[in-house]
């Protein structure tokens, strides 16, 4: 009976070192260079300072609480709600690791309410890490599981603050180790250690590798006979964070998670193995002894002592039993506010040193002082859980109040958009009055302006069909005059064109009468040597009279510049000033439309110079071989 006690005693004690440990991602010494770095931002160093109250917690509750507080006056200073919500969880902590309710229950409330108004993820996440210790307390255990994963998922994700991770983890695994639910325990356990290893700080490794073996040695003992194998691994754990405490202590650092690692090996010796390997354990006992009277913690030199307490009493030592139970009972006098659950452990173990000696009466006297101090212990207890009960239904009373305050604001919002709304629609409706209003006048106006357009552009349209219909009139009347005119010169352009004809008529009778002068030219010409000298006089007087005959290209360029002035003209400046006299007459002859034989006959020349003289035209003309001659020259007016 006595062991079982013991055992149950020993269990939960370690479940609560578990759950007031928070391990820090740096040391003390890291973080105090940290805070005074002069380009440190305001954020910086307070999230610096509320890691070194964590630290500071276990052994030095004044630093905590400063440093806490300076967090939170530095988020004050800059008006920075978010951080001020991380500092109310920083004293939250403290508060709760002094296991002074109200105050702890007083920052959580501070922290998540201004979290919630930061609606800063950070910030909500350091809240509900503190309401997740709330809820615990007040034995609303879902809440509790339900905000430390809230909390411990956004660490995680962040990569920030390991030390809230083991530690978080740690509990959980605690919790369901407390509530005999291996698996989820095994989960989060490992998880902590798996954490603790990728923090790479040493302090949160051992503290893993703690947590850890306390599961296997838990789930050993389920099994029976407990599986050796899973207390070995457990036992080789424990050293492992032993070693790596006693290499932090050579460093100067005395860790307070130190001495629980030490109590959990002892306790696994004394119950798994006293009997084969009872020297080891006592080995482990004093060195255990040293440890906790070097930290100096109440709660630990009293598991410490009920250990030893429990070896000599295995072993029927009855002195040694004794100076234990007088250590034990000197720690309670120093401390007369420590748990009623230690003055009846302390009594029952009196009983059993009783029950050891016969001594019927001190056992009478111990059973009395035992069952007294069960009393206390069940209506402090009793009292604990009364409070706890009020605390969870003003909790959650103030959570319905709140969620009725925030249903009615929700309300209030909807009413205030809708009246909003209203208020816009109304707006918006007498705004599309207005401009329909100013739409209507403006098409009023635009149709009276286009209306007296159209008027007017009527107007000016009658104003210019009779100016167009006099117009007609005057084009009709000019062209009557230009027909006229257009007759009359066709009637001249016809009379000089006969007048032409006969011009031409008479220059042909002319040449042919020149033809037959040079003929006789000729002839006589062949008879020049034997004719007197008076027929040379005679053939003189004929070549003058053929001379007149060179006046009729005279007369032909008169007729066609009198039908054509620029005929000649625009020749000569086609041919660039090369035409000759000759060209000229064959040009005039061709637009009187004579052909080239005809034109040959009338100059007394060969078809085929003719066609020659056609072809030196053309050349100078610059017209090319597909243009015709005679066309072109037609053509030229």
């Amino acid at each position: 009976m006595t062991k079982s006690l013991q055992n149950i005693f020993y269990i939960s004690l370690f479940i609560f070192f578990v759950t007031h440990i928070s391990h820090a991602q740096k040391s003390k010494q890291e973080l105090l260079k940290l805070i005074e770095q002069a380009d440190l931002s305001p954020e910086q160093k307070g999230d610096y300072l509320c890691q070194l109250s964590s630290c500071y917690k276990k052994t030095d509750t004044i630093k905590a609480y400063h440093y806490a507080n300076q967090a939170l006056k530095l988020a004050r200073e800059e008006n920075d709600i978010k951080s001020q919500a991380i500092a109310y969880e920083a004293l939250s902590d403290v508060a709760r690791y002094l296991d002074n309710v109200s105050l702890q229950i007083k920052y959580a409330d501070s922290s998540s309410t201004l979290a919630t108004a930061s609606k800063d993820a950070k910030a909500i996440a350091y809240a509900n890490y503190a309401i997740a210790y709330k809820n615990e307390f007040i034995g609303n255990k879902e809440k509790y599981i339900e905000y430390m994963l809230k909390s411990l998922a956004y660490f995680e994700k962040n990569k920030i603050r390991y030390d809230k991770l083991v530690n978080g983890y740690e509990n959980l695994g605690a919790y369901y180790i407390d509530h005999n639910d291996l698996v989820f325990s095994k989960k989060y356990n490992k998880k902590a250690l798996d954490l603790a290893y990728e923090s790479k700080n040493q302090i949160n490794i051992a503290n893993g590798l703690t947590s850890w073996a306390l599961f296997l040695v838990r789930d050993a003992e389920q099994k029976t006979p407990a599986d050796p194998d899973l207390l070995k691994t457990a036992e080789n754990n424990y050293l492992k964070a032993i070693a790596i405490f006693e290499n932090e202590k050579r460093k100067g650092n005395i860790i307070g998670s130190y001495g629980r690692t030490c109590l959990n090996l002892t306790s696994l010796y004394l119950y798994h193995f006293f009997e084969t390997e009872p020297e080891k354990t006592l080995a482990h006992l004093q060195k255990t002894e040293a440890v906790c009277l070097e930290l100096n913690e109440p709660m630990q030199l009293m598991v410490m002592y009920g250990q030893q307490a429990q070896f000599y009493t295995n072993l029927n030592d009855i002195p040694n039993i004794e100076k234990v139970l007088k250590k034990v009972s000197d720690i309670i006098e120093k401390h007369p506010k420590i748990n009623p659950r230690y003055f009846a452990l302390l009594y029952k173990n009196y009983m059993d040193l009783a029950e050891i000696k016969n001594d019927f009466a001190s056992y009478k006297k111990y059973f009395n002082l035992y069952d007294k101090a069960v009393a206390v212990m069940m209506e402090k207890e009793n009292r604990a859980r009364d409070y706890n009960a009020s605390v969870r239904f003003e909790t959650e009373k103030k959570s319905q109040q709140i969620q009725l305050l925030t249903d009615n604001l929700e309300s209030r919002k909807k009413i205030n958009y809708l009246y909003t709304a209203l208020v816009v629609l109304v707006f918006f409706m007498l705004l599309f009055m207005l401009r329909s209003y100013h739409f209507r006048q403006r098409s009023y106006i635009k149709t009276n302006l286009l209306l007296q357009k159209a008027n007017e552009e009527a107007t000016l349209l009658s104003k210019i069909k009779e100016e167009e219909a006099m117009i007609a009139l005057l084009e009709s009347e000019l062209t009557e005059k230009e027909l006229q005119i257009a007759i009359q010169e066709k009637k001249l352009n016809e009379q000089e064109k006969i007048k032409l004809q006969q011009e031409l008529m008479t220059n042909n009778l002319q040449l042919e009468k020149k033809n037959e002068i040079l003929k006789d030219i000729q002839n006589k010409l062949s008879t020049m040597k034997s004719e007197k000298s008076s027929d040379i006089k005679t053939i003189s007087k004929t070549i003058d009279k053929s001379m007149e005959v060179d006046d009729e290209f005279e007369l032909l360029k008169t007729s066609l510049a009198n039908t054509n002035p620029v005929f000649f003209s625009t020749l000569q400046e086609k041919a660039s000033g090369t035409l000759t006299k000759l060209d000229f007459k064959y040009c005039g002859y061709i637009k009187l439309g004579m052909s080239t034989k005809e034109i040959a006959n009338h100059m007394n020349i060969e078809t085929q110079s003719m066609r020659m003289a056609r072809y030196r035209i053309k050349q100078k003309l610059n017209l090319d071989r597909e243009t015709d001659l005679d066309t072109y020259i037609t053509s030229v007016q």
